[in-house]
């Protein structure tokens, strides 16, 4: 316990103060850290003996986090483009390898690289468009987070998805949205945010982050399960890998750029 308490003391500390700087530095911090969670990604589905692949995955995952910045010398190639060379690549490897590297692995490298790529390049593009934002979305997972265990602790006892999680129950969930809607009310009271100057339009946001960063949490824990390991990674002690610390942010921010939620 007490190593946790100071993993995520320092931990949280340094990705706070990178938060409110924002910046190229900011991003390039987003950058490492997607790369870090592609890895853990691989190594959880045992492709790190594919170092070629791997390689190719993670230059992806840069380049899309990065890709406002590299824009200028990516000869006008899209996200389209990109997973259409990535695909290319991963196809022609599996040429080389003789099939040792096959056609699942080429789909789920491919995918893993643009789930993690996509998801961190909105959260930078959401910081770019204001500390205020990145923060009400940062603010209602963690009271998410913190409503689901304790109201799930004591009032728990319906189960939610016992096959892939079986602590996490119906209560928790309901316990998580409602103070989830609770405090993106009191952000707003303070922050007076104008994109959230509508009621609805709070409430709903906060109940789209509450809701689907559950989902994410169940989607990692059903990942995790499915390949058998207990974390994600070792890098973080006490707190185990970068993707269980950030597996509802990186579900949650695709949904809000396509539901058009925050314009990023």
């Amino acid at each position: 316990m007490k190593q946790r308490i100071v993993t995520g003391v320092i931990a949280g500390a340094f990705f706070l103060a990178l938060l409110f700087a924002g910046g190229i530095w900011f991003t390039l911090f987003i950058a490492l850290i997607s790369v870090i969670t592609f890895h853990e990604l691989m190594a959880m589905a045992k492709h790190e003996k594919v170092l070629v692949a791997e390689v190719l995955g993670a230059i992806t995952v840069a380049i899309l986090v990065l890709y406002d910045v590299l824009s200028p010398y990516l000869f006008g190639l899209s996200f389209t483009d990109l997973w259409l060379a990535l695909t290319i690549l991963l196809l022609l490897l599996s040429i080389f390898t003789h099939n040792q590297f096959h056609f699942a692995h080429c789909a789920f490298v491919s995918f893993s690289a643009f789930y993690i790529g996509l998801s961190f390049h909105y959260f930078s593009a959401a910081r770019e468009s204001g500390l205020g934002i990145i923060l009400f979305i940062l603010i209602l997972i963690w009271t998410t987070d913190s409503g689901a265990y304790f109201v799930g602790r004591k009032f728990g006892k319906h189960k939610l998805a016992p096959v892939i999680s079986p602590n996490k129950t119906v209560e928790g969930f309901l316990g998580g949205v409602t103070l989830a809607v609770l405090a993106a009310c009191l952000f707003q009271a303070v922050a007076d945010l104008a994109i959230l100057h509508s009621p609805v339009k709070l409430v709903a946001s906060a109940l789209i982050v509450s809701v689907f960063g559950q989902l994410g949490d169940l989607a990692e824990s059903g990942l995790k399960r499915h390949f058998g390991v207990k974390d994600s990674g070792k890098i973080l002690p006490g707190h185990g890998g970068l993707l269980d610390r950030f597996d509802s942010l990186i579900f949650i921010l695709p949904i809000l750029h396509l539901l058009n939620v925050f314009n990023f």
